[in-house]
């Protein structure tokens, strides 16, 4: 039998991981249409957890004699007295730090592959990610230092209808929802101070602990957005949803997608970099890294003030980035997905004046066979150049001597790795020679 959540406390890194504050299960029900045959004593006995569950079901649809239905009527069966299947959440995806827990055992390393079940627990650390697939396709992503409760995981026998519930304790779970079988499917995901009922969509439900706010984001679909003591909420695509430590709902129409400088360029520098040019009102930006388009395998997750992220110790690959601009009110907008190559290829110098005359010099970094090509203009980069060397091997160029004057120099890094060219400038620059 599922223990409730709020019975639930696993410490993982030295934190609490205890329970929404949301009540468990209020009296929510499926229907049955009446067939030829039925009586509820048979429907309890194929369909209901115990055989005297039939008398619930009685007095709950004002049924006088269990023996004798309608054909053609429907009723009203609590989901609580109704057997199921237990479902499974597959752990797809983990990097980094990420810690599960079972209803009733310590917090472990979790592995892909490793199923989870009604009353388990995921969390996630610092620079760390982890991917759920649940039995039906459907999706869960927790990001960096986040929290997710597994409350209801399961299949009813009557009908098939799935019932998923999860907790969102801390941090964020991005669903990733497969369209609804039936219109009896239920997929929920709550914060301390909301519920949110979904089928077939892609949304974000998040927890601040720093400030007690929750957050709900959608991108496709739309949710139903419950809060303690409040009526239910519509939130279609393209919104948002905040609620403060006091329960004080705020609903924002998303920020559009920024816009996103050369996102597809080759990235060769030791630093990965991006820069968003962000939509009026925006007051930071989110940016994420992924090896997949559906960010199953996500990488790097950067929250900035500005609009620009950097990105350090990225291997060679082919990755996506994904980027929201952030409102004031700390609503996500919609995001805006790229590709893009890394190949590392720096590189970097410096110039001066030595014994036998001016020295440039450079290192770089890279794979395969590396040449470099060394350009010095006088005056002005857009010159013509006096000094042109499209194939060094080595690491310098020494000249005897120079006259007077401003000169603009650069070096680019030419490689050849994986049957593929790349070509990488360092920027202009400057040295002045002083007359003697």
């Amino acid at each position: 039998m599922l223990k409730p959540f709020h019975a639930l406390t696993f410490i993982f890194f030295g934190l609490t991981f205890s329970s929404s504050a949301i009540a468990a299960e209020n009296e929510d029900v499926l229907t049955y249409r009446i067939a030829k045959g039925d009586t509820l004593i048979a429907l309890a006995d194929k369909y209901m957890l115990r055989a005297t569950d039939f008398r619930i079901v009685q007095k709950h649809n004002r049924i006088a004699d269990p023996l004798k239905l309608t054909v053609g009527r429907e009723i009203s069966i609590p989901r609580s007295v109704l057997k199921y299947q237990t479902a499974k959440a597959r752990v797809i995806s983990v990097r980094g730090e990420v810690f599960t827990a079972g209803a009733d055992g310590p917090a472990t390393p979790a592995s892909n592959g490793q199923i989870l079940s009604e009353g388990s627990a995921i969390a996630t650390s610092v620079a760390s990610f982890a991917t759920l697939q649940l039995d039906d396709g459907s999706k869960v992503s927790l990001p960096s230092n986040s929290k997710l409760g597994i409350r209801l995981l399961r299949k009813y026998v009557l009908g098939g209808a799935i019932d998923y519930d999860f907790a969102v304790e801390k941090g964020g779970a991005r669903s990733s929802v497969i369209p609804a079988k039936s219109t009896q499917d239920r997929y929920r995901v709550r914060t301390p101070k909301a519920v949110s009922a979904v089928r077939g969509t892609d949304f974000q439900s998040r927890y601040d602990d720093a400030t007690g706010m929750d957050f709900a984001e959608v991108v496709e679909g739309a949710l139903a957005v419950g809060g303690q003591g409040q009526a239910e909420t519509s939130l279609p695509a393209g919104n948002g949803l905040a609620m403060t430590a006091k329960g004080n709902m705020i609903k924002e129409v998303l920020l559009p997608a920024p816009e996103l400088d050369k996102p597809g360029r080759l990235q060769a520098d030791v630093l990965v970099k991006f820069r968003a040019r962000s939509a009026t009102g925006a007051a930071g930006q989110r940016f994420a890294l992924a090896s997949d388009a559906g960010f199953v395998e996500q990488l790097a997750d950067q929250k900035t003030v500005g609009d620009s992220a950097e990105f350090s110790d990225l291997p060679n690959g082919n990755y996506f980035i994904r980027a929201r601009s952030i409102s004031a009110n700390g609503i996500e907008g919609m995001p805006v997905t790229y590709a893009f190559k890394r190949r590392l290829n720096s590189v970097g110098g410096a110039a001066g004046k030595g014994d036998e005359g001016f020295a440039f010099k450079w290192t770089g970094s890279g794979e395969g066979v590396r040449r470099y090509h060394f350009q010095l203009f006088k005056g002005s980069p857009s010159n013509v150049a006096i000094v042109d060397e499209p194939a060094i091997e080595g690491e310098q160029v020494i000249l005897s001597d120079l006259p007077p004057g401003d000169y603009f120099w650069r070096v680019g890094a030419k490689q050849h790795a994986q049957n593929e060219y790349a070509e990488n400038w360092m920027p202009f620059e400057k040295l002045s020679v002083a007359a003697p």
